[in-house]
């Protein structure tokens, strides 16, 4: 698996925006510690627009779920690399200090969340959280070396893939917190698919 979370890394690192800084945890209020496997009955979250500090649009992807982008923010073509690395979205501001970048992975053996999770936190990442966005089971994690933080949960048809949608940087020149990379994070949500509009993995 640790290739696996490599290629996230990687990913990152050809789709960066802006710079590297401290982050803080997504899912709030899960508890950003080793427990986060353990309590069920956390709260689970929810997006609205409002929640969002911008004005902004909705994205959808044929994988069964959607984005809630800034207006304004426009897709850029992907290059080989990144497509071969499982990237199949990026979108970003105009002056390229912040975006978001949507791509998949094999799951390998990992089946739950929960596992997921764990392994996400053997590899270093930071802040991983495992709870429920938008009725999504998923997990939040950052990468303060790399400079981004991101969400990763399984496909909702294809099990044994892992949907990942990151942002960066984690803070702003001034040293604030990103939080149009947050919103955009925490505004994931499903969508119906059928199996016409699936993409072929």
């Amino acid at each position: 698996m640790k290739k696996l979370l490599s290629i996230i890394a990687l990913v990152a690192a050809l789709c960066a925006f802006g710079g590297m800084a401290e982050g803080t945890p997504l899912l709030s209020p899960l508890p950003a510690s080793s427990e986060f496997g353990v309590d069920s009955t956390q709260p689970p979250q929810t997006f609205s627009e409002s929640d969002a500090p911008y004005d902004g649009v909705w994205q959808p992807f044929e994988d069964g779920f959607m984005l809630y982008l800034p207006r304004g923010w426009a897709s850029t073509a992907l290059d080989e690399a990144q497509a071969e690395a499982g990237l199949f979205y990026r979108a970003g501001s105009d002056d390229g200090s912040m975006g978001v970048a949507v791509g998949y992975m094999h799951a390998g053996a990992l089946e739950t969340a929960e596992a997921l999770a764990q392994d996400f936190e053997r590899s270093g990442y930071a802040l991983v959280i495992q709870g429920n966005l938008n009725g999504i089971p998923a997990i939040a994690f950052e990468r303060p070396q790399d400079g981004y933080r991101g969400v990763a949960f399984f496909h909702p048809v294809y099990p044994e893939y892992v949907l990942y949608v990151f942002a960066s940087p984690l803070e702003l020149q001034g040293g604030e917190t990103n939080q149009i990379g947050i919103a955009v994070l925490a505004s994931i949500t499903p969508l119906e698919i059928s199996s016409d509009g699936l993409k072929n993995y």
